[in-house]
């Protein structure tokens, strides 16, 4: 892991848009009439032995979530110019510090936390998932203006219907041309047989450089689901290799729980995380993705991108807030 505190003494001057989701996240302890229910395996086991058929939720607090939510809490504690193109009708969003524009109704998610893991109940929000192109560029007074910062991060193309549709035009629109960091959720829960018009949108960018940040699960669904059954690379290199060539990618990057690890033109980086115990096991990811885009933006070797990005994750599920640059630099100075 790269030493990167001389870097982070200085808020780099570079701008973050974020779009589009946003949710309003109600956090829960759960128990039974036996105590505290410490692990999603011993919910499960109660509901499948009947154990217990009901129990109680404890509400521990009520927040701003969302993928794009998240990521500009990130950038914003970075110190870029930041700005949040999200689905934020609802009071939870109005202590945000970061420049906001709502285009609708968020999602509700009701987070139920354990020891060692968290399980996420959400109801989607109909604006989200039918959102559009369409539906920013009634937001703003100028549409090219969100695609003007340094670095775009598009996160949870997997709870739009029509996401690769907004990708494609997006392609066919003459604006930006900087980063484009694309996060784009929980991809298991989509069909596979839209991964492939997924990576060819993301290809017709020919204007941006392209990002793609995802997990291992969502790695290997993304891989698997363009190759053939069986032939397909095992390894996290080989699956991000195959997604950097598909969709013509600047980077391609696996944010894992015990490294980060980048396929671009030159060859493949590694970065270990440092290890940690966490107290949130949501939100991890996003914070990365910011993180990286903010490196990016800033024209950081891939290898300090990584460790930035491992830094603002691991950061926030050890102490459950966003670090700023002074947290995060003197949180390392403790560990490298």
């Amino acid at each position: 892991m790269e030493d990167i505190r001389d870097r982070l003494a200085d808020a780099a001057d570079v701008s973050v848009t974020c779009l589009p989701d946003g949710s309003v996240d109600r956090r829960y302890e759960v128990e039974d009439a036996s105590g505290d229910v410490e692990s999603r395996e011993d919910l499960g086991e109660r509901i499948a032995t009947g154990h217990a058929k009901s129990f109680l939720v404890d509400h521990e607090d009520t927040e701003p979530g969302g993928q794009s939510v998240n990521a500009a809490r990130q950038a914003q504690a970075l110190g870029a110019d930041t700005a949040l193109y999200g689905h934020l009708d609802h009071a939870v969003f109005d202590d945000l510090e970061c420049e906001t524009h709502s285009m609708g109704q968020p999602a509700d998610v009701a987070v139920f936390e354990f020891v060692d893991d968290a399980v996420m109940f959400t109801e989607e929000s109909p604006d989200i998932a039918d959102w559009a192109l369409a539906d920013l560029e009634r937001a703003v007074d100028d549409f090219g203006v969100p695609f003007e910062a340094d670095a775009v991060v598009w996160t949870n193309w997997a709870s739009v219907q029509a996401g690769t549709l907004a990708l494609e035009e997006l392609a066919e629109r003459d604006v930006g041309g900087g980063w484009l960091v694309v996060d784009p959720g929980d991809v298991t829960l989509c069909e596979e047989r839209a991964v492939a018009p997924f990576l060819d949108a993301l290809a017709a960018l020919d204007d941006w450089r392209v990002a793609v940040s995802v997990n291992d699960e969502e790695l290997a669904f993304l891989a698997e689901a363009v190759t053939e059954a069986g032939e397909g690379p095992a390894e996290q290199s080989g699956r991000l290799s195959v997604l950097h060539e598909l969709a013509d990618l600047e980077v391609a990057v696996l944010h894992g729980e015990d490294e980060a690890v980048a396929v671009d033109s030159s060859g493949v980086t590694r970065c270990p995380n440092l290890p940690v115990s966490a107290s949130r096991y949501t939100g991890a990811g996003d914070r990365f993705s910011a993180g990286l885009a903010y490196a990016l933006a800033a024209d950081w070797p891939i290898v300090d991108a990584l460790t930035l990005g491992n830094a603002c994750a691991t950061f926030y599920v050890t102490h459950a807030v966003t670090g700023g640059r002074e947290a995060l630099a003197s949180w390392l100075a403790e560990r490298l």
